[in-house]
């Protein structure tokens, strides 16, 4: 061999040798890199989860504190703190790794306790007194936060003691990873929710506390499917098991399209849309509320409602919301209200919530006003400029049913509704259209 070969079976060796510890070298970097990135998604939803946990707990202390305080004003500022603690659990929430129907229960109780808090504070600052109702409310949702404040202690303290969120959601099925199984400890259906007005004239009205607006008739996971890609034509559909809720049981779907991805739940008993939810983006907004409004009644129909019209609708950060309710006979019934959530850039309905119109819904007799909207109408106070009036039933304040006289009203550039009896003439309801961040609210 002479020294020429042997220099290049050396220098070849060498450059082996050298491509083996780059290629090393590299292989650690990248795993090293891999593991960094991986440590930083970690302490991301960590943080998520503590400034959760530390609003949920804050949330139970100012509602206790509520609870014992004797001064108005005290009770007031109490009520605005639980306000911004809801929108920063709403936000926290939203950012945790976790499937839509664990979350459903727990966002929907912060929600609305932000919102009906929000309501009581108004009443405080009108120099409006609480009821005892409003009293025995803010007690029920003490006792549900502490409930809550107990499940997200437990999930702390396993995290505290080496529980790596990232290491628990590698199942691409997000229904099956760990991290979902451990929170469905608070996907608890007994946790009883306000009955309020703050999105629309009697958007939550599910007084009636039996189910009367489902068909009796029962449908398979099959049927339930193929109503679902009905609804859903350029959705891809995937069974997500079934739910025993103590009003409802549905069989449930995840859906997707690109980059958005949904829940469903469809009622076994009369294959009824009870719920939607998705993660939605807007970017560019390129349909009008107007636009929205058909694109929602459109869908309407697909999901099988006949005879509606909506009611109220108000447009924040992209997406329309409407209020679309049963008529009958040229009567609006409020109690069997759908929502539904429209995006403003496609034009694609993002969310619907219906639990109202399964409770309520059912052909009402007896709606004939015994008073006409002419004796109803002297009522209203004459400062106010009658805008449109209408004859609707509308929830009693304990339970039960009222016709009567809607009077949307104009005065010093606030709308306001005005709801007379239909039968006895007395007042039963004064709203005001309010404008906030979330767009125009009735309180």
């Amino acid at each position: 061999m002479t020294k020429a070969t042997k220099l290049t079976i050396f220098v070849c060796s060498l450059a082996t040798f050298a491509g083996l510890v780059a290629m090393l070298v590299f292989g650690l970097n990248s795993f090293n890199q891999v593991q960094n990135y991986k440590q930083q998604l970690n302490n991301t939803y960590q943080n998520n989860f503590y400034c959760l946990t530390d609003s949920v707990s804050n949330i139970e202390n100012d509602l206790s504190k509520f609870s014992i305080s004797s001064d108005d004003k005290l009770k007031e500022r109490y009520l605005i703190e639980i306000v911004s603690l809801c929108q920063g659990a709403q936000n926290n929430l939203s950012s945790l790794p976790i499937e839509h129907n664990s979350l459903l229960n727990t966002y929907k109780f912060v929600n609305q306790l932000g919102g009906y808090c929000y309501s009581l504070s108004q009443k405080l600052s009108l120099g409006k007194e609480l009821t005892t109702d409003d009293e025995a409310q803010i007690d029920d949702l003490h006792e549900s936060a502490v409930k809550i404040k107990q499940d997200l202690t437990k999930l702390s303290n396993l995290i505290n003691s080496g529980y790596s969120i990232v290491d628990n959601i590698q199942n691409p099925d997000v229904s099956k990873n760990n991290f979902s199984g451990e929170w469905n400890g608070m996907y608890d259906d007994t946790i009883e929710y306000p009955t309020l007005i703050y999105d629309g004239p009697f958007s939550d009205s599910t007084e009636n506390k039996t189910v009367k607006g489902l068909e009796n008739k029962y449908c398979t996971e099959t049927e339930a499917k193929l109503f679902v890609e009905s609804l859903f034509k350029d959705w891809q559909v995937e069974s997500a098991g079934e739910s025993a809720g103590k009003d409802f049981e549905t069989w449930n779907f995840n859906v997707t399209k690109k980059e958005t991805s949904g829940f469903v739940q469809i009622t076994k008993k009369g294959c009824f849309l009870l719920q939607f939810s998705s993660d939605a983006l807007n970017n560019e907004q390129t349909k009008t509320i107007d636009e929205c409004e058909t694109l929602a009644k459109q869908f309407a129909v697909g999901a099988g409602l006949k005879s509606f019209d909506i009611v109220w609708s108000t447009e924040c950060d992209g997406f329309v919301y409407c209020n679309l309710v049963y008529v009958q006979d040229g009567v609006i019934v409020y109690p069997d209200m759908v929502k539904i959530k429209v995006n403003t850039q496609d034009g694609n309905v993002c969310g619907w919530e219906a639990r109202s119109y399964a409770f309520n819904h059912k052909k009402r007799i007896d709606i004939t006003p015994q008073k006409s909207q002419q004796q109803a109408k002297v009522l209203v106070d004459k400062n106010m400029t009658i805008l449109t009036n209408k004859l609707c039933i509308i929830p009693a304040e304990y339970v039960g049913e009222n016709l009567a006289w809607e009077f949307k009203c104009l005065m010093n550039d606030d709308v306001f509704y005005v709801y007379i009896d239909a039968n006895t003439l007395q007042e039963l309801n004064i709203m005001k259209v309010v404008q906030t961040n979330d767009g125009l609210l009735l309180m």
